[in-house]
């Protein structure tokens, strides 16, 4: 549906005729989402009414006034990546942040970095590394926005171990409220700069994105200052290869490898005596057993050639327990000692090092793929698609209590047909905070093209869903918009009435389209 009235004219002063289009071919294509066939049962979301590409704050603002003034709704996005993305219905505005792609500030000596919405992970990160630091790069992978991982969505990386999780690592704020009025947070709001997410006084940043974001419904984020941490490698890190092999040596006081244990509960505990050592730098399963051979096969063909030779089943034997792991010292010395600990932790669970990931080019590979989450890509090959289940943010033996449950319910799905054989476990995540909490969430892959698979895939979730409440592990991660508030607000103190009472009371005209926030 086409904007009414002079809308479109309106929106075009603000940002100028080449930053706005109303055309189907362009529109289409923001329509186009990832996960859509779970929610609307096609390819396709809901098609925009305009697409409005804003440069500052004070476009941004111009817009969201305009939408309030005319009862029209807008969602924003960044790099845009997956249903909550999408709009509601024909006729509400995307706001496409890509325009706004600056990084305004790296503080070195407060170790932080000012960034805008379409600023993305490996640029950072590459910014932040030549100053001695580094940032929180989340398992979507380096094209993903911090500002957006901070302010709006769920942010989990296996860099979590040391660097937290995006939740955690906004500092300052602007926001630019459902009805277009703006907000500061923190010691930015003082005028005393970015260092600061709150201030005194009652915190807003629950009301700002709580667990899961409200994933455009509460307003746009036009700038925020993120945690940075140490880096203690080189400014530069040499890569070679080309996409998607980059790899990179593993300086000297570094070390990369393979950790595999006989069964969960060794893991598990292997995983906290890991962090009360506070020797991990990067951990977890970035790339679970069922899918090593993705990372060692050039193509589907040699990843299938790899699958009937047998040598897949000899590696998730090897892997089915384990995790990779980054070590990172601030001298030889330092190195020395967590490597000492390290041993000393297999030796108490029965751990051992695959001999796989000691070979020189495989080391090379896994070190730039867990700094970087640089090949993320792989978990498209087989089925052009994937979700995930379970994965709440919780203590670690419930996180790998649900991944036990999450390969179990997903072994009935894979006999059905209608979700991909990859081994049955796939468990992605790990700790965070030195093992303060941590996730798992079991990936699985399915056709989108294939309304069976795809009707399977919101079958899977849905008892996985059921089992999660049954089992008291936490809200997932990966649970459809659509469903969580209804499934897992009853459950987990009626939170769904105060998200109502929140959407309502910072956006009367509900203008900041809630889609995938709450209705």
């Amino acid at each position: 549906m086409a904007l009414t009235g002079n809308v479109y004219q309106v929106l075009e002063d603000i940002v100028g005729s080449e930053n706005i289009s109303d055309e189907p071919v362009i529109l289409d294509t923001y329509a186009f989402q990832y996960l859509a066939e779970t929610e609307t049962g096609t390819k396709f979301c809901a098609r925009p009414g305009a697409v409005v590409l804003p440069g500052s704050t004070e476009e941004v603002q111009a817009i969201v006034k305009t939408c309030n003034r005319y009862g029209v709704k807008y969602k924003a996005l960044s790099t845009g990546w997956g249903v909550w993305n999408a709009v509601s219905g024909a006729g509400t505005i995307q706001l496409d942040l890509r325009r706004m792609n600056r990084i305004l500030d790296i503080d070195e000596k407060n170790m932080y970095a000012v960034v805008e919405p379409y600023v993305i992970g490996a640029q950072l990160q590459v910014e932040a590394m030549k100053r001695g630091l580094n940032c929180h790069i989340v398992g979507a992978g380096a094209n993903f926005s911090p500002l957006a991982s901070c302010t709006s969505l769920c942010g989990h990386g296996l860099s979590g171990i040391f660097m937290g999780y995006s939740a955690r690592n906004p500092l300052a704020v602007e926001w630019v409220l459902p009805t277009g009025d703006i907000l500061r947070l923190g010691s930015l709001g003082s005028g005393a700069g970015w260092f600061c997410g709150d201030g005194p006084g009652l915190s807003l940043r629950g009301v700002m994105r709580g667990f899961l974001g409200a994933m455009g419904a509460m307003g746009v984020f036009t700038k925020c200052a993120v945690k940075l941490y140490p880096w203690h490698g080189p400014p530069v890190l040499p890569m070679q290869g080309v996409t998607p092999e980059y790899r990179t040596s593993v300086p000297d006081n570094f070390r990369f490898c393979a950790i595999a244990f006989p069964n969960w509960d060794s893991f598990a505990d292997a995983t906290y005596k890991i962090c009360e050592a506070e020797i991990g730098y990067v951990m977890g399963r970035q790339l679970p057993p069922g899918l090593v051979p993705l990372l060692l096969a050039r193509s589907s063909a040699e990843y299938a050639q790899i699958r009937q030779s047998g040598m897949a089943d000899e590696i998730m034997q090897e892997f089915k327990h384990a995790f990779l792991l980054v070590l990172a010292g601030g001298s030889l010395r330092e190195i020395e000692y967590q490597e000492k600990a390290l041993r000393e932790i297999l030796a108490e669970t029965g751990g051992w090092i695959p001999s796989l990931t000691q070979d020189p080019e495989v080391q090379k590979l896994g070190f730039s793929f867990m700094l970087k989450a640089d090949r993320q890509a792989l978990i498209f090959k087989l089925a052009c698609t994937f979700h995930t289940s379970f994965g709440a943010p919780t203590a670690w033996d419930a996180a790998v209590a649900g991944a036990k449950m999450g390969e179990k319910i997903k072994k009935k799905y894979i006999e059905k047909g209608v979700v991909v054989d990859d081994l049955a476990d796939n468990a992605w995540g790990g700790p965070y905070e030195q093992g303060r909490f941590g996730h798992l969430e079991e990936l699985f892959m399915y056709d989108p093209s294939d309304p069976e698979s795809a009707k399977g895939a919101v079958e899977y979730i849905a008892e996985a869903d059921e089992a999660v409440l049954k089992g008291s592990l936490g809200q997932p991660i990966g649970a459809l918009p659509k469903q969580a508030v209804n499934v897992y607000g009853p459950a987990c103190f009626n939170y769904q009435d105060w998200m109502r009472k929140l959407k309502r009371a910072f956006d009367p005209n509900i203008a900041s389209d809630p889609i995938s926030y709450i209705e």
